[in-house]
């Protein structure tokens, strides 16, 4: 996992996005967050995903890119589908999509926002501790991703994933998980180390928190609340759950139509 293609991306991105403020678009996160929570209902988590794929193609980055980084913990829910298995596929499918959109949606913001800057918004909000561990933890998470990443592919060289043979692969994977874990511990505690060493002090950024508004950060809060009434209706009102078809169709039809627009924009 490079950190730094990350990096890149929240800095240098150019979409509507990129040009909102980070206190907004954590807003936008926490909605959608709170949507894939509350939502129980398989196609209405999938038009979800399919609509957060569709912002992924706004922000005019590399999608497929994106959408693999955003994938890694589908490996985990997959786990858990399987432990939690009562024989329906859709509620299996429920698992790994509420996994996928979240993992997605915090991928679109950490690519849209440069990092300092999230910080920086939440640190009105949460406890000081609380803000300065999630900055010591940030680069640790893409160390054990991509950690995991060496260990799959560590695997599949060794024969421990091979095709036709899933409950052997679960098998392999699982008992690998345990030392992916401690690694990961021995790499965030050398990563604050490394920063103790290099002067950290406890300030991680400057105090810049303006939460001005502007178009950009309303276009952002529309499609987050838009996003959240959905599946506060379909909880509120249980026969709003039959047109969940007819919006997982419609996201397919502004997925298609926004990739065509970016396609011949680009």
């Amino acid at each position: 996992m490079d950190v730094a293609i990350i990096d890149y991306y929240a800095n240098h991105g150019k979409s509507f996005l990129h040009k909102a403020k980070a206190f907004w678009k954590i807003i936008f996160a926490a909605l959608i967050i709170a949507s894939i929570i509350i939502t129980i209902e398989f196609y209405l988590l999938l038009g979800i995903y399919i609509a957060l794929v569709t912002i992924t193609i706004w922000t005019k980055l590399p999608v497929t890119k994106i959408l693999i980084i955003a994938a890694y913990p589908a490996i985990f829910a997959l786990i858990f589908a399987l432990a939690m298995w009562n024989g329906s596929w859709l509620k299996a499918g429920v698992i790994i999509l509420k996994a996928l959109s979240a993992a997605l949606t915090m991928v679109i913001l950490i690519v849209t926002t440069p990092y300092p800057d999230v910080f920086n918004a939440i640190r009105p909000i949460v406890p000081k501790i609380i803000a300065e561990g999630l900055f010591v933890t940030y680069r640790s998470v893409f160390i054990l991703l991509e950690l995991t990443d060496d260990l799959i592919k560590g695997l599949k060289v060794r024969g421990g994933i091979t095709r036709r043979k899933y409950i052997s692969n679960v098998k392999n994977f699982s008992s690998g998980i345990g030392l992916l874990i401690v690694r990961g511990f021995d790499y965030s505690e050398k990563f604050y180390g490394v920063m103790n060493v290099r002067g950290y002090g406890g300030k991680i950024s400057s105090e810049n928190t303006k939460t001005g508004i502007n178009r950009n950060d309303i276009i952002a809060l529309i499609i987050g609340i838009l996003i959240f009434a959905i599946s506060l209706g379909a909880i509120i009102e249980k026969s709003f759950l039959k047109f969940s078809v007819y919006i997982f169709i419609c996201s397919i039809i502004a997925l298609v139509i926004s990739s065509i627009y970016v396609q011949f924009n680009n």
